[in-house]
């Protein structure tokens, strides 16, 4: 009888225990049919790169971005500041404002390590449509197209105030009052470690990091650094709204104060334009940029 009772307290220990770590880490394998936002696109070439899920997704993006081709500066980081914004979405629809921070594969391949901060409306992922502060990252023990917030180990939490998946509130309003995220993502230089900073409607504060072990090959590689707006959904879908869901001209979403940040942690406001990716302008838009700040967006309801 003694050991009856042993086996079945060692069985739910077994169970208590998978409980809990799925509670934190949550079985990756269950993530792979959800569509990874990394901008489809080589920026030094302007070829189209090709992703596990892109038979069964479309992607669409309106973003800047930046390398070191372009003017021979090797910046770390970057800072936004971003107005938020809420929808309902169909199940499988995406939308998403971020900073990207990367490097990409030979040309026509998938590989991507790096990571992004920024938000999103995600039901898919979340089992709702409300906006949800997101991150990704793709890299060292990651699945191939990356993974969401903190579904498999590697970010690093140091504020409790704000974590990766938590519901943004309040969300702008369209002919109403804004509300905004700061978002800084930069290399600390003196652990190598990735930083992320966030704020609501105020100044960014440091609330995580990325061990820079995830990321080895971004040591050996010129980075590329990404922002802007990006939707998905699958073929039998209409696309999502982008942004606050109008074309760049009035009431369109912004990113604005804008920065650079090199290698010892300096800021460089950003007093010129950088090249514009468009996949679907009849769709979404992305204006250039003028003292530091752009516009983005569209509303959607196209399914090329």
């Amino acid at each position: 009888m003694e050991k009856a009772y042993q086996h079945i307290a060692v069985c739910c220990m077994f169970i208590i225990a998978s409980v809990t770590i799925g509670g934190c880490f949550p079985d990756i394998t269950q993530g792979q049919n959800w569509t990874m936002p990394w901008p489809q696109i080589h920026p030094t070439d302007g070829e189209q790169v090709l992703f596990h899920d892109s038979i069964d997704y479309l992607r669409h993006f309106a973003i800047h971005s930046w390398n070191p081709s372009l003017d021979g500066k090797h910046y770390c980081g970057l800072e936004a500041t971003v107005d938020v914004y809420g929808y309902n979405l169909e199940p499988q629809q995406q939308s998403l404002a971020a900073i990207w921070i990367y490097i990409i594969g030979e040309r026509g391949k998938s590989s991507i390590t790096g990571f992004s901060v920024g938000w999103h409306v995600y039901p898919e992922l979340y089992n709702d449509s409300e906006t949800h502060f997101v991150t990704t990252w793709a890299g060292n023990g990651s699945p191939p197209n990356g993974c969401y917030n903190m579904q498999c180990p590697g970010y690093i939490r140091t504020n409790s105030s704000i974590a990766p998946g938590d519901v943004i509130k309040p969300v702008s309003s369209f002919k109403g009052e804004k509300q905004y995220i700061t978002i800084r993502a930069l290399k600390d230089k003196t652990s190598g470690d990735w930083q992320v900073h966030y704020g609501f409607n105020g100044p960014a504060q440091l609330i995580g990091y990325f061990p820079s072990s995830l990321f080895r090959d971004m040591e050996k590689k010129q980075l590329i650094i990404s922002f802007g707006g990006f939707a998905s959904h699958t073929t039998k879908q209409a696309s999502p709204v982008m942004g606050s869901g109008f074309f760049p001209v009035r009431n369109a979403a912004s990113f604005n104060g804008l920065k650079f940040f090199d290698a010892e942690g300096y800021a460089r406001g950003i007093d010129k334009d950088i090249p514009i990716y468009q996949s679907s302008a009849r769709c979404y838009r992305v204006t250039n940029i003028v003292s530091d700040v752009f516009f983005y967006g569209g509303p959607g309801h196209c399914n090329i």
